[in-house]
């Protein structure tokens, strides 16, 4: 009996769990083990907990914002006033949640810079009679970048007048007073009547960057470094800047692998190599040395958020994004492996989505860790989930493990969660569209000398006309806009 009540309670606990009552003008993003899975609409839903979670519960009724006044300086050094009161609405929950960091903070920034760049080209008696043109431009400006972020502006309001006393200004607002520094700048700068500068380095936050902390390098080699990139199991990657103001990606080697002689030596070996490669699939290696102290590598900085990023913000790509990211990468690898490369970890991490397509980074770098005093004997250079079987048995490495790891990344980006040790390829395959489905089978081969080259796979999938459209979702087209120099996110 007392089990009995036990397995009520607990069954009464999961329905109150599971049960989620959407309020009416209102919805709630889903995420299923920490990606995109579902939009709620208004009413009763079941959501199963422990594998579904509430992402975000979005209000859909109309909002206003009334932004801080800002102090402006007009072209003939006067003074004025800026108020600005915005009405909005959602109206596509997930681009809301996932379109930007926080849409009304976009708002924000982007309604300032405009004011700010349509203002100061101004004198001050055209500015105090110009409400209306100065409301004009905003609401331009926000209607056509907040669509993107799943956002309806309703009403935009904008009141002028002089200011007195000391110019005083903003200074949660300054650090994006100009609209071409702004992240959320209009796309070609059309915010204010000026022209914006060459897209050439930038100080503005930009997604996924992070400042250099208290024991991370200012200067590696001629490159001054301006942020953190990310972190991996060779060392840490910089966002660079030459003495020209060209962008780069500095990967700095950890110090314990810099002490390994061998290391070193594969490290210069394989930066030749890598050196060959370029193209406009890859991330072009631009400068290195290998006998440095620290040993770094710099190539071509790619500013987009990482296929990993996008699949983790935005779920399981639609097809056309899926083929269009599989010819992309194939062509990667076909070039890649027509060097004599392999890259040996590719996976969505090592997979950039950027606004020129898919390019690879990585390539061939992986090499070098083999061969050292600090890999054990069973150690495999690699990222599970995407490791060819032959190598976890101790084959020789080829172009063939390359192509099991491509197959894997698009089973990865139509949906796949990682797989269990053992468990079955199919229901990973089954995710992708029938065009791909058939080619992805044979890269998944468990003997290799089954698998296509990449020569071959591109030839398979590039006979489909992939001209019509843009190939990226909106959503992800907000992601990777962020990170544009033409929209002022680029540093």
């Amino acid at each position: 009996m007392i089990l009995l009540i036990i397995l009520v309670v607990l069954v009464f606990c999961f329905l109150v769990k599971a049960i989620q009552i959407v309020p009416n003008a209102s919805a709630v993003v889903v995420e299923r083990f920490g990606r995109y899975s579902r939009t709620l609409d208004a009413g009763p839903h079941f959501v199963t907990p422990l594998i579904n979670t509430i992402r975000s519960r979005v209000d859909l009724r109309e909002q206003s914002m009334a932004i801080a006044p800002q102090e402006v300086t007009t072209r003939d050094h006067r003074r004025v006033d800026i108020d600005v009161t915005v009405g909005y609405q959602v109206a596509d929950a997930r681009a809301a949640v996932y379109g930007v960091d926080s849409f009304t903070q976009a708002i924000e920034q982007l309604a300032v810079a405009t004011v700010r760049g349509t203002v100061d080209g101004m004198d001050l008696e055209p500015a105090l009679t110009s409400r209306e043109v100065i409301s004009t431009v905003l609401r331009s400006a926000l209607d056509r970048d907040a669509v993107r972020w799943g956002v309806a502006i309703r009403r935009v309001d904008c009141r002028v007048a002089a200011a007195s006393g000391p110019v005083t200004g903003s200074p949660a607002m300054e650090v994006h007073a100009d609209p071409y520094t702004s992240p959320f700048a209009p796309n070609g700068g059309s915010a204010g009547p000026r022209n914006p500068p060459q897209p050439l380095a930038r100080t503005s936050r930009v997604p996924g960057h992070r400042p250099l902390g208290q024991g991370d390098p200012r200067r590696i080699g001629r490159y001054s470094l301006t942020a953190v990139l990310g972190q991996g199991g060779m060392g840490t990657v910089y966002l660079g800047q030459s003495p020209g103001r060209r962008l780069v990606a500095v990967k700095v080697i950890r110090s314990e692998l810099a002490e390994d002689p061998t290391f070193r030596r594969r490290f210069a070996i394989e930066i030749s190599a890598a050196g060959l490669v370029g193209g406009f699939h890859t991330a072009s290696v631009v400068d290195a040395d290998p006998h440095g102290d620290p040993p770094w590598l710099a190539t071509e900085y790619i500013p987009g958020p990482s296929l990993q990023e996008v699949l983790k913000q935005q779920g399981a790509m639609p097809p056309r994004t899926l083929h269009t990211l599989a010819v992309g990468v194939a062509e990667a690898l076909e070039r890649i492996h027509a060097c004599g490369i392999v890259h040996r970890d590719l996976k969505p991490a090592n997979i950039i989505i950027s606004d020129s397509g898919p390019r690879i980074i990585d390539f061939g770098i992986a090499r070098a860790l083999d061969s050292t005093g600090l890999t054990s004997t069973n150690y495999v250079i690699g990222t599970e989930g995407f490791v060819a079987p032959e190598r976890l048995t101790g084959g020789a490495v080829t172009a063939a493990a390359d192509l099991y790891a491509f197959g894997m990344v698009l089973c990865h980006a139509a949906g796949a969660a990682p797989l269990a040790a053992g468990e079955s390829l199919a229901s990973a395959v089954s995710l992708l569209p029938s065009r791909l489905a058939g080619t992805v089978n044979r890269c998944l081969d468990h003997d290799p000398r089954h698998r296509p080259t990449a020569a071959e796979v591109l030839e398979l999938l590039s006979q489909d006309d992939l001209s019509a459209g843009d190939w990226l979702p909106l959503p992800v087209r907000t992601m990777v806009d962020l990170y544009s120099p033409s929209s002022g996110s680029a540093p």
